[in-house]
């Protein structure tokens, strides 16, 4: 099982929206990241993708990239069918004992599909993106792109009954992926199932709320 270290916010997620994305050029990105590079299934299509997360006392600031030369991003309402475009994925379960995962899913043109449930089967998705995720996505011009958000700690609170705090260890994955023009399927842990299936909560990483700078598997350094 992979491990990755989600640091406190050092600096603020990138604006993004209308400008091209250059990992290296952003503040927010010089510290460890997860790299999404698990392909459990077939394929030659494999994109360098990474995950960034960070926390402070209201939220978690996650930031996912691709780097790829032409993507889809067709789907345009919330909720709807974004994993068949280009999308950057983050699902997380926060509390060891309630076996509901919450699935954040975001297309290239920074559409959202969100739910919560247990397993694929049996999900609820959120009727409306909820105040304070301030989801976002770059301009795509041949390079990398990302999708940013904020996912507020009183949302958790709102979903689970309770609030996560610092020094919380709970488990979560990274994704990548397309169904359309160039077929892929990426994770950060890695995915045993026998085809494309990311609603794998047994197959989660390790996730930790760290005070500091510590060490992690799985990692990638700018």
């Amino acid at each position: 099982m992979r491990e990755y270290a989600i640091l406190p916010l050092a600096a603020p997620l990138p604006a993004l929206a209308g400008a091209e994305f250059d990992p290296g050029a952003e503040p927010f990105c010089a510290r460890p990241f997860a790299a999404v590079d698990r392909y459990a299934w077939p394929g030659d299509y494999r994109p360098e993708a990474r995950a960034y997360a960070a926390w402070d006392d209201s939220a978690l600031h996650v930031l996912l990239c691709a780097r790829e030369e032409t993507v889809s991003a067709k789907v345009r309402d919330f909720n709807g069918d974004v994993w068949t475009d280009s999308c950057l994925e983050f699902f997380f379960q926060p509390f060891a004992d309630d076996s509901r995962y919450v699935n954040i899913e975001m297309n290239a043109a920074g559409a959202a599909l969100i739910g919560i449930g247990p397993d694929r089967d049996h999900r609820v998705r959120l009727e409306t993106c909820p105040p304070g995720m301030d989801i976002r996505a770059s301009r795509h011009a041949g390079g990398w792109w990302a999708v940013a958000c904020r996912v507020p700690f009183a949302l958790v609170e709102a979903l689970f009954g309770r609030r996560m705090a610092p020094g919380a260890v709970f488990r979560g994955n990274f994704y990548c992926c397309d169904e359309t023009i160039h077929p892929h399927f990426g994770s950060w842990n890695p995915v045993d199932a026998p085809q494309p299936d990311f609603h794998r909560p047994e197959c989660f990483g390790k996730l930790v709320l760290a005070a500091g700078e510590t060490v992690s598997e799985g990692e990638g350094r700018p």
